[in-house]
């Protein structure tokens, strides 16, 4: 049998089918809790079948970061914003969150079964996820990870 080059391979070869999954619905705490006990760094959030966001580690740890205001400049009775107020607005909703579709990515990065392993790293490094969500159209079919991709490099899976 002749070896087929790992990074050829395509993402529906290997993607996680049952990956845990949160609703916007589900709170902070729940999100948290099941981070703990599957041991992943982020769920793919949906609504029926259909991928709305996907929560991660990093959305959830603007609930303990210190959100700091932008700068204000005061020119002639004017005030004038010396920082972003948008990241502003963004950060302190998200620190402020309860549920999660309040802290969620909202547009998540997404991957679908066609595409290559190659093209998949690709999007990894560049877009710095360590997660995608892959899906049809807007239905969520799987999850592939950074670690999916390099445990193939290790294992050589018989193909």
């Amino acid at each position: 049998m002749e070896q087929q080059d790992i990074r050829e391979l395509r993402v529906g070869d290997v993607m996680e089918t049952e990956w845990p999954t949160l609703g916007p619905q589900s709170t902070v705490e729940e999100a948290i809790k099941l981070f703990a006990e599957a041991q992943i760094s982020g769920a793919p959030v949906v609504e029926g079948e259909r991928l709305v966001g996907i929560i991660t580690e990093g959305d959830l740890i603007f609930q303990d970061a210190e959100v700091k205001s932008p700068g204000f400049l005061d020119i002639l009775g004017g005030i004038v914003p010396l920082g972003n107020t948008e990241e502003y607005r963004r950060e302190a909703l998200k620190s402020a969150g309860v549920t999660v579709d309040e802290v969620m990515t909202d547009d998540p990065v997404t991957v679908v079964p066609e595409a290559t392993l190659a093209e998949t790293a690709t999007v990894m490094a560049e877009q710095r996820k360590k997660i995608l969500p892959v899906v049809e159209g807007e239905r969520l079919v799987g999850v592939i990870t950074r670690m999916d991709i390099l445990t193939l490099h290790v294992l050589k899976p018989r193909l």
